[in-house]
C-alpha cells in the first residue's frame, strides 16, 4: 500500500496510513452494501460478489484514472480479494438467514454500511488528492466522487434509481463532509487524523440523522 501515494510532501506518512485505513474500512462496509443491493434484486452469489466489487472499487476508479495514477486496486490487489470475500460471506450469511431478507434490520444495515462507505470513499478521496498536490476544488470533487460512484454503477446494475439522483442527503453529505475535512486540515492546521475522524463521525451522524427524519432536498414541483 506504501506505493499507492506517491512521496510528495512532508505528510505523506501520515496522509498514507490514513488513506490506506478509510480505504479498507470503506471497501469493507461498501461490499456489505453491495452485496446486499444484489440480494435484494434477487441476485445469486455471484451477482452479490459483483456488485460488492463495483459499490466498492467504481468510485476509486475513475478517481485515479482522472488523477491519472495507477487504480489502485490493480497496483494493489487486496481489495479486490477482500471484497470478493466479504461480498460472498455477506451474501453466505443472509442466504442461511434468509428470514432478514427484506426486514427492517437489513434495510438499517444498509443504510449504516452506507453511511460508512460514503464518510471513508469520501475522506480517501479527498486524501489521495491532497497528496497528489492538487487544490481543494479537485480534492472535493474527487472526494465526492470516490464517495457515489460505486454506488451509482451498483444501483444502475441492480436496475434502481441511483440514490444519489434521489431526494435524499447523499451527495450533500459527502460534499459536507470534504469542505469540513478541508477547514479542519487546511485552514485550522488540525491533525489530518483528528481532522478526518471529525469529518467522518459528521458524515455518518448527518446521513443516519436525514434518514431518520426523513431530511430531503426540495424538488421543482409541476
Amino acid at each position: 500500500m506504501h506505493n499507492v501515494i506517491p512521496m510528495l510532501d512532508k505528510h505523506v506518512t501520515e496522509i498514507s496510513l490514513i488513506l490506506y485505513f478509510f480505504m479498507i474500512f470503506g471497501v469493507i462496509a461498501s461490499s456489505i452494501s453491495g452485496a446486499i443491493r444484489a440480494i435484494e434484486a434477487r441476485m445469486d452469489i455471484t451477482g452479490a460478489i459483483l456488485l460488492a466489487f463495483l459499490n466498492s472499487n467504481a468510485g476509486g476508479t475513475v478517481r485515479d484514472i482522472l488523477l491519472n495514477v495507477p487504480v489502485f486496486w490493480i497496483q494493489d490487489q487486496f481489495y479486490i480479494w477482500l471484497t470478493f470475500i466479504v461480498g460472498g460471506l455477506s451474501f453466505i450469511i443472509i442466504y442461511f438467514k434468509n428470514k432478514v431478507i427484506g426486514s427492517r434490520k437489513l434495510h438499517k444495515i444498509l443504510i449504516i454500511t452506507d453511511a460508512m462507505g460514503i464518510a471513508a470513499f469520501c475522506l480517501a478521496g479527498v486524501e489521495k488528492s491532497l497528496a497528489l498536490n492538487q487544490n481543494n476544488v479537485i480534492a472535493i470533487i474527487m472526494g465526492i466522487w470516490t464517495a457515489i460512484g460505486g454506488g451509482v454503477v451498483a444501483d444502475i446494475i441492480s436496475n434502481r434509481v441511483p440514490l444519489v439522483f434521489s431526494q435524499e442527503l447523499y451527495t450533500t453529505v459527502a460534499f459536507l463532509g470534504a469542505v469540513c475535512f478541508l477547514f479542519l486540515a487546511g485552514f485550522l492546521e488540525v491533525n489530518h487524523a483528528i481532522a478526518a475522524f471529525v469529518s467522518a463521525f459528521l458524515m455518518v451522524g448527518l446521513r443516519l440523522y436525514s434518514v431518520k427524519k426523513k431530511l430531503k432536498l426540495p424538488l421543482v414541483k409541476n
